[in-house]
């Protein structure tokens, strides 16, 4: 992720708790206590949202990386205190690179981390499964949502909170267009071939460019997502509260080429305020557990 947190390729690397939260107003602009991104190379370094994690991949990375990994990072939001959601094309690139069906990845080659920084592995912790969502075609299909389910409950971090069904269609463009929307991950840094896995957190201000009924369509403002990202929040602030309304998918990737993914362009993201996507959370939050 840099600010400019470039992207167009595969934003690898992220909704939130349950639907039907109250007081959805009309967005806002976010509060000084969400810092914009600089000018510079890197992205901003996020400290403020801690419910965003990154899903930690040990496989090959895809051919069309712009620098190989192993392990490379997703992205992906605390929804309870046993599950996180992310996006499922992670999964089915990281089956297809150690040679496993999608929904068989060996959940040893899983883990998750909640840290500021996520190269340390005493922070990264075990999964018992993970789940798509029953429309999502492998690799790369829609809706490109997925949940991973902790072996150990998060105490001390309060999820993030997921947008009802329908939320961004309440809104006119115009209003969306005056929105600050923040994008949130544990992406890559850099540009022009010379990018970097730091795991970091950081932070970027993306802008509304177009809503239809699978997509919310974002630009730079001036940063935006590398790959690493896919999976993470787009954040929505609304009155005093920010919403994910949508996680980071992708845009322009040749999947099946060796060419090279730099990071710029616009982007598309997966709407989380999907009927079927928040039945689906609904449905596996309550049962796993509170």
């Amino acid at each position: 992720m840099n600010a400019i947190r470039l992207a167009s390729g595969l934003l690898l690397g992220a909704a939130a708790t349950m639907a039907g939260c109250v007081d959805q107003t009309t967005p806002t602009a976010t509060s000084s206590a969400l810092p914009g991104p600089t000018f510079m190379t890197d992205g901003q370094i996020d400290l403020d949202h801690p419910f965003v994690g990154a899903i930690i991949l040990n496989a090959p990375s895809p051919s069309w990386f712009p620098v190989q990994y192993q392990p490379w990072y997703c992205s992906g939001t605390l929804l309870s205190r046993w599950v996180v959601q992310t996006a499922a094309h992670c999964f089915a690139f990281a089956a297809q690179t150690t040679g496993y069906p999608a929904d068989a990845l060996p959940l040893s080659l899983i883990h998750v981390s909640f840290a500021a920084n996520v190269t340390d592995p005493s922070s990264w912790r075990e999964v018992t499964g993970y789940v798509f969502h029953s429309d999502f075609v492998p690799p790369f299909g829609t809706p490109d949502v997925a949940l991973v389910f902790l072996s150990r409950p998060v105490k001390d971090i309060q999820p993030g909170k997921l947008a009802s069904a329908g939320y961004l269609d309440s809104f006119k463009n115009a209003e969306l267009q005056g929105s600050t929307f923040w994008d949130v991950g544990y992406g890559m840094v850099g540009a022009e071939g010379n990018f970097a896995l730091t795991g970091d957190r950081r932070i970027a201000r993306v802008g509304f460019q177009q809503l239809d009924a699978n997509f919310l369509y974002m630009e730079r403002d001036p940063g935006g997502p590398c790959i690493g990202d896919s999976g993470g929040p787009i954040l929505l602030q609304a009155g005093s509260v920010e919403y994910v309304v949508a996680d980071l998918h992708g845009l322009h990737v040749k999947f099946n080429s060796n060419t090279k993914q730099d990071c710029t362009g616009d982007f598309a993201t997966q709407r989380m305020d999907l009927t079927s996507v928040v039945t689906f959370i609904n449905a596996n939050l309550a049962s796993h557990g509170p």
